[in-house]
């Protein structure tokens, strides 16, 4: 069972609970140097759901050392829609309600069955009625209900949930949270397994947002198509591409390296593509050019090549996400504090995000 937050715990964070990993992962920080303590993975099946995810994490936790019972929850990508809404510049609970009913409109979902919140873009409006533009992100409620009961069965109590993109914004703006930082625009490209992440940051504020469904998959998919190898061959190999990129491991043969280089140039080429359109796109909306720099991250971000294909067709810098937060988290040894093979900070930027939230945030929405 985990420990109690006595005083001398308090410089240490929640748990951020990543349940839209391809494996459900758990990580807490101290607060400050944001220096990973505790961590834990689970193995569930491919196709499990939401509720299956918390069970199978919570009994990991359990066991794992965890201070406290604060849990920040990061949704899976297809449980959370998104969308870009004008709206009306309401606070307090008028403003709640009418993003829950604008919510309800754009998604079809019942008002009383699903819980929605916006972020501010910080877009120029152009019209007359005081519009502000807002990411909509709205949530089917008993789904996410019934997975935060199995937690609180577990021992451990949800105090905020929030969409996956939000704690990657967070864990990569971990220095840049001044107002001045704003003039600070990066791209970043969160390419994950089963698609990707496409955001504009303005210092810690996320002013674009759009997920592009390419990711390992599609990857692992080419590489399969063009070598005549099952995908689980294919995808094993693009493990072992990925690790000798990061500075691990031994590389392939040369043969089957410029053959997967070959069989993915396809894949990357769309995917900076998609890139290439957003970039256009905010740079139209917000009459501010270009971001200075593209930000690569997530499991599949080191994919050998896409940094230079991304270079040329959207003619920007490109830094890895490792770069981007603090040296603390980027040295963790996650075996040590019990996530063996668990791969690389890159593999749980998602969670350093939810684990970096404020405590006291959390707990005013959570009573909100």
């Amino acid at each position: 069972m985990s420990r109690s937050r006595l005083p001398w715990h308090r410089s240490i964070g929640p748990i951020g609970l990543d349940l839209g990993s391809h494996e459900p992962r758990a990580l807490q920080l101290r607060v400050g140097p944001d220096a990973p303590l505790r961590a834990a993975v689970a193995r569930v099946a491919p196709a499990a759901g939401i509720v299956e995810r918390a069970e199978a994490i919570a009994k990991q936790m359990r066991h794992a050392g965890f201070t406290g019972r604060e849990v920040v929850i990061g949704l899976p990508p297809n449980m959370a829609r998104m969308s870009v809404v004008r709206v009306p510049a309401l606070a307090g609970a008028d403003g709640r309600e009418a993003i829950a009913w604008e919510a309800a409109e754009r998604t079809g979902m019942a008002r009383e069955q699903l819980v929605a919140d916006a972020l501010p873009t910080g877009a120029p409006s152009n019209s007359q009625e005081g519009r502000e533009e807002h990411l909509l992100v709205a949530v089917a409620e008993p789904e996410l209900a019934e997975a935060c009961g199995r937690l609180l069965d577990a021992g451990f109590e949800p105090v905020a949930v929030e969409p996956r993109f939000a704690a990657i914004a967070r864990a990569l703006s971990r220095r840049a949270r001044r107002d001045s930082d704003v003039t600070d625009i990066r791209a970043v490209l969160h390419v994950e397994q089963h698609g990707s992440i496409v955001m504009i940051l303005r210092g810690d504020r996320i002013a674009f947002c759009r997920e592009v469904p390419i990711g390992g998959d599609a990857l692992d998919q080419a590489v399969a198509s063009r070598l005549s190898v099952p995908v689980s061959s294919a995808s094993m190999l693009r493990a072992q591409r990925l690790a000798f990129a990061r500075g691990f491991g031994d590389p392939v043969d040369a043969v089957m390296e410029e053959a997967a280089l070959a069989a993915t140039r396809a894949t990357i080429d769309a995917l900076s593509g998609e890139l290439a359109l957003c970039l256009r796109y905010f740079g139209v909306t917000f009459r501010g050019g270009q971001p200075a720099r593209v930000v690569l991250s997530g499991p599949h971000g080191a994919e050998p090549r896409m940094g230079s294909i991304i270079e040329e067709t959207c003619r920007s810098t490109v830094a890895m996400c490792e770069d981007e937060v603090p040296p603390a988290a980027v040295a963790t040894d996650f075996a040590r504090i019990g996530a063996p093979e668990s791969g690389e900070i890159a593999d749980w930027l998602t969670c350093l995000g939810l684990a970096a939230r404020s405590r006291t945030l959390a707990a005013v929405e959570a009573a909100a």
